[in-house]
């Protein structure tokens, strides 16, 4: 999206740039030249950022937290699995993009037809070419200089450049600096083919022009001899003296804008810059006062516990709720559509009336559902009640719970002094290589240092996540369902957050695993090794090319005794 806004600003301050300085003057084929050499740089400076990208680049997000167990009071850092909301209108943008564009392509494929029936069949009048096809009725008035005339355009290739400004209205025909750009280089045409036409006797030429003014002007794609709608401008720029040379400096003067523009481009494309591992309690501070469907589930979701009881009577499925979020900012009339049991009502109730939720919540009447998983259960119920009239449905929040393993069988536990049950242990499970060095090189730090390369560039967002096989739900649950506990965790009784980091390569691959957040007996090799066995994930996607993003993901250990 990012790129399409640049590449359309761009097309208005190139089509700005010609209007003000270049429309009036002479030099036709220079003017030619800079509208196609314009529009080349429009859709290529906001590609600008690549230039600079190397290993180091990547994108940095925060994976929702993974509930094993119960779920600790107060917030956590991490976000949760979050749906997102139908009702949100920059969901529908990139639709209605699509839309429009087929619509465009079907004009311009009407326009396609329309020439080639206008080349196939012969009428009275006629005049005009469509790249070497040159159709003129010999039998009318000043056919020699017509067809002359049409030669020039054939010759230039003038309706190549029809033909790409065609294209490039189908993926922008929202901009209404398109149509101007391609009126300007249909004048740049026949201007140029008016001069090489009239030669010495413009005045005779004129006339001829003006005799044509409601000749046929055939179909939008071809090189017509006659257009009223640039008659006017056409006799005016015959007759008009020619421009001095020293006014090509004006063309110099763009160079200074097209640097402007490559450095705009580079900020644009680095805006998300942040440096180190950043608490996602803190992103969720620093933008409290976005009031947004997506921030208020973030912000409910970090509250909500799993109780351990609905844990134990194995009790989840979805929890509808509407409130109203006052003027002076407290959310008032929580009322529940169904009831799910156990607790998971008052739950939701007590984290409706926290500050931090309420600050993030939309003004007005809302609706929304929480879903509760359990791992190592199927989920069959997946309705969702639609919501009441005069209520906006903010979407689903999904929270999962993880049921512990059943008593282990009966062995002794590993100690140090055996070297043989370690050796055994070590062999069935790897310990992985959690080696901290700059992401996507395998050097150390030191090496690094060395070689003077630049510091690591951390990003907050892509235009298109990546994406884990069956979403992100699907990836949650599976790491909920193939965790494994640790024996020594299992009998130390160990609770808490193990955070492990890794990132998703430009093919997909999980790369760079390490464990920031350990809570010792093996909890944060038990990450690794269930990240090691996943699979790949769809890459992040930035400006049309993949990219390389990190994640951190949280996992809140709350074994029931």
């Amino acid at each position: 999206m990012m790129y399409l806004v640049l590449a359309n600003l761009y097309l208005c301050v190139f089509y700005g740039f010609y209007y003000l300085f270049l429309r009036r003057e002479t030099f036709f084929q220079g003017n030619r030249i800079y509208l196609l050499t314009s529009l080349l740089l429009a859709f290529t400076l906001p590609l600008a950022e690549y230039a600079g990208f190397d290993d180091s680049v990547v994108y940095q997000y925060q994976l929702p937290m993974v509930e094993l167990g119960g779920a600790a009071s107060g917030p956590v850092a991490g976000e949760v699995g979050v749906a997102a909301s139908p009702s949100s209108a920059v969901a529908y943008l990139p639709l209605l993009y699509r839309a429009g564009c087929g619509i465009a392509a079907f004009l311009v494929l009407l326009q396609v037809f329309a020439t080639i029936r206008a080349l196939r069949s012969g009428r009275a009048g006629q005049a005009f070419s469509f790249f070497g096809m040159i159709r003129v009725d010999h039998a009318a008035y000043g056919s020699y200089q017509m067809a002359h005339h049409e030669r020039v355009h054939a010759r230039q290739w003038h309706s190549a450049d029809i033909v790409v400004m065609q294209v490039v209205k189908i993926l922008n025909w929202f901009n209404p600096v398109i149509y101007l750009y391609e009126r300007a280089l249909r004048l740049q045409h026949e201007y140029i083919a008016d001069g090489r036409t009239a030669a010495n006797d413009q005045f005779a030429y004129a006339e001829l022009l003006v005799s044509r003014a409601m000749g046929v002007s055939g179909p939008a794609l071809v090189n017509p001899f006659s257009n009223s709608n640039l008659l006017k401008r056409r006799i005016a720029m015959l007759l008009r003296d020619k421009s001095p040379n020293r006014h090509g400096w004006r063309y110099v003067a763009l160079l200074p804008v097209v640097a402007g523009m490559l450095v705009f481009s580079l900020a644009c494309n680095h805006q998300g810059k942040a440096g180190g591992d950043t608490d996602s309690t803190e992103m969720l501070s620093s933008t409290a006062g976005t009031v947004d469907a997506t921030a208020f589930k973030k912000a409910l979701g970090m509250y909500v516990m799993y109780r351990e009881e609905a844990i134990r009577n194995g009790t989840q499925g979805i929890l509808a709720f509407t409130f109203e979020k006052t003027d002076g900012g407290t959310i008032e009339n929580i009322s529940f559509l169904n009831e799910l049991g156990d607790g998971q009502e008052e739950e939701v109730r007590k984290a409706l009336q926290l500050e931090h939720v309420q600050r993030a919540a939309p003004v007005g009447k809302s609706m929304a559902y929480i879903h509760f998983l359990l791992s190592n259960t199927e989920h069959t119920d997946t309705s969702t009640p639609s919501a009441p009239s005069g209520y906006n449905a903010l979407g689903e929040i999904v929270i999962m719970g993880y049921q512990p393993p059943p008593p282990p069988r009966v062995q002794p536990a590993p100690r140090k002094s055996d070297q043989t049950s370690a050796t055994t242990e070590k062999e069935r499970f790897p310990e992985p290589t959690v080696v901290q060095v700059r992401v996507g090189e395998n050097k150390p730090e030191a090496e690094n240092k060395q070689e003077g390369e630049p510091k690591d560039l951390i990003f907050q967002s892509v235009e298109i996540d990546p994406k884990p096989p069956g979403g992100m739900r699907s990836f949650m649950q599976y790491i909920g369902d193939n965790y494994d506990y640790p024996q020594e965790a299992i009998e130390a009784g160990v609770n808490g957050i193990v955070q492990v980091a890794f990132v998703v390569e430009r093919d997909g691959s999980l790369t760079d695993m390490k464990i920031i957040r350990d809570l010792k007996y093996g909890t944060g090799e038990a990450a690794i090794r269930v990240l090691q066995s996943s699979s790949k994930w769809s890459p992040g996607v930035q400006n049309g090319r993949p990219v390389r993003v990190a994640y951190t993901l949280p996992i809140r250990l709350n074994l029931q005794q």
